[in-house]
């Protein structure tokens, strides 16, 4: 219930927002960028971001609607919602939801190339920084952890091809 009332009022709260021509949604009163819907998702942005910044967010967020994770994670939070007594579930959930970010995080780097690691971490800092409306609903992908998102980043190296070969048998 919590879960459904909240959607709806976000819903509510940014049906003025408008849609600029890459296909996103902006909006005054969102500070971090997020996706919003199972059947029709928005990607919605903070009003007046520019430049590289949007570039990273619109891949990331992006990423999230390829991943198809608009429609895992609202699923996974009805089991949630139906196990809530059970910490293992409540610890799969966080944890599903670091690696959805973390997943999405690496997709961008791979398709803009390493060389916007330090670039992609500042603006991942940047909107962890920002003021935001509250967390809306389950149903929307906020910054999560910041410092371990930016870790994962600095980090992260794409994988060897035997690696590869080695998971996939």
């Amino acid at each position: 219930g919590y879960g459904l009332s909240s959607y709806l009022r976000l819903r509510r709260r940014l049906f003025d927002a408008i849609r600029t021509e890459d296909g996103a949604w902006e909006h005054p009163c969102v500070g971090s960028p997020f996706i919003l819907g199972i059947i029709r998702p928005r990607i919605y942005l903070p009003a007046g971001l520019r430049g590289q910044p949007r570039q990273f967010i619109l891949c990331h967020e992006r990423a999230h609607l390829r991943r198809l994770d608009h429609i895992v994670k609202p699923v996974c939070w009805v089991a949630l919602a139906i196990h809530w007594f059970n910490p293992a579930v409540w610890a799969a959930f966080l944890l599903m939801s670091r690696d959805i970010e973390a997943a999405c995080d690496e997709a961008v780097i791979r398709q803009l190339g390493p060389a916007v690691k330090a670039d992609y971490s500042e603006t991942l800092l940047a909107l962890a920084t920002s003021p935001r409306m509250p967390a809306p609903c389950p149903l929307a992908f906020d910054e999560g952890d910041a410092k371990g998102r930016i870790k994962n980043v600095l980090g992260y190296r794409r994988p060897a091809l035997w690696i590869a070969v080695v998971s996939a048998v």
